[in-house]
């Protein structure tokens, strides 16, 4: 017994193609003259964006003017952060309130302050004179982070 196979109506092939040329005519075209750029030989050569903190900081120096961080800076050793933990590890366990909140931000030398429950969302910038207070679900401190 041979199968006979059953080629598809014309209007099935028909709509099945053209969403098929449609992606392909939507596809770019590759530009005359150009040239992937190579990637940086070095970390320092690299191109970090438009507006970046180091452009940033880099172009201030080079106009003369102090970079944006350093007038805001605490006076101390370089790299050291104005915001310790190891100062406020004994409030870990503690039920979180503002008045919590405010000794362990003078105890840290934290500028400010953000406590963040587990399902907090929070913005990924970072201040190094900001000291993050961990919450767990029934609003007691889990741990600090600065930043």
């Amino acid at each position: 017994m041979t199968r006979r196979f059953r080629i598809a109506p014309p209007s099935v092939l028909a709509a099945a193609l053209v969403p098929l040329l449609a992606l392909a005519a939507c596809s770019p075209a590759p530009e005359e003259g150009f040239e992937e750029e190579q990637p940086a030989a070095t970390p320092a050569d690299a191109d970090t964006g438009a507006g970046s903190a180091i452009e940033t900081d880099t172009a201030q120096a080079e106009i003369g003017d102090a970079a944006p961080d350093a007038a805001n800076a605490p006076a101390g050793a370089p790299g050291e952060t104005p915001c310790d933990t190891e100062a406020v590890q004994s409030l870990i366990g503690t039920q979180g309130s503002e008045t919590v909140y405010a000794k362990a931000m003078q105890d840290a030398g934290a500028k400010a302050h953000r406590a963040l429950g587990p399902t907090d969302m929070a913005t990924m910038d970072f201040r190094p004179d900001r000291l993050n207070i961990d919450l767990d679900a029934d609003g007691k401190i889990t741990g600090f982070r600065c930043g």
